[in-house]
């Protein structure tokens, strides 16, 4: 039997054995990876403490004292109960009602009252009136100014009238409270005789051309409102 090996394998024997060692060799270095990343992952690093970072709270804005205000209760004054003032009673002269308000009121603030009676649409008359009034003013009686048109007070004076009759155009009728009439003076009367004949009815004469007025003689008389136009003397 020859154990003499040949050339080739030699070789071959020599390729195998390096084979074997590289291979034993991989295996190894395949192992020592293997427990060294086992090593690692089974030993975490320990953490590193991160800063800590102070967070600056935002300061609350102070809040700027209001001063408070007292709200102040308004106490209602219940109005103080007014005292009725009584009226004190009218003290003038009682007149008849039927006569108008205007002559009502005139004899209840004078005892004589002298009625001028014109025509608007006359000159004439307005001197006849100027003298009525002159003379009303010198005897110290109320005066009042009717024009003959004036259906609201002529017209209700000529129902009136005793005996019928038309109103004097232009004229003066003297009237004594509470209505009656003292004397009646027919057209155009100066100052002197208008003055001198409501003298005389203020101390209760009568003159020739006078007539007593029986106006509402049974009515009783009562105390007028003042009117709302009147001539005052």
């Amino acid at each position: 039997m020859n154990l003499t090996l040949s050339p080739q394998i030699k070789i071959l024997a020599l390729v195998g054995l390096l084979a074997a060692v590289g291979l034993a060799a991989s295996m190894f270095v395949l192992g020592g990876s293997s427990k060294k990343t086992t090593t690692v992952a089974a030993h975490t690093p320990a953490r590193t403490h991160a800063p800590v970072r102070h967070v600056t709270k935002p300061r609350t804005a102070v809040r700027a004292h209001v001063p408070t205000k007292h709200a102040t209760k308004t106490h209602a004054v219940a109005p103080a109960k007014a005292h009725k003032a009584k009226a004190a009673g009218f003290h003038g002269n009682p007149v008849y009602a039927q006569l108008p308000k205007p002559l009502q009121w005139q004899l209840a603030h004078h005892k004589v009252v002298v009625v001028s009676f014109y025509n608007p649409s006359s000159n004439v008359d307005a001197i006849s009136v100027a003298e009525a009034h002159a003379g009303a003013t010198d005897a110290g009686a109320g005066f009042l100014l009717v024009s003959v048109l004036d259906n609201k007070v002529a017209g209700i004076l000529t129902a009136l009238l005793p005996g019928g009759g038309l109103l004097p155009d232009p004229g003066v009728i003297i009237y004594r409270a509470p209505g009656d009439i003292a004397l009646r003076l027919d057209g155009f009367a100066d100052r002197a005789s208008v003055a001198q004949a409501a003298t005389n009815a203020i101390h209760g004469e009568t003159g020739p051309a006078s007539a007593t007025s029986t106006v509402a003689a049974a009515a009783s008389p009562v105390v007028p409102a003042a009117p709302a136009t009147t001539t005052a003397p």
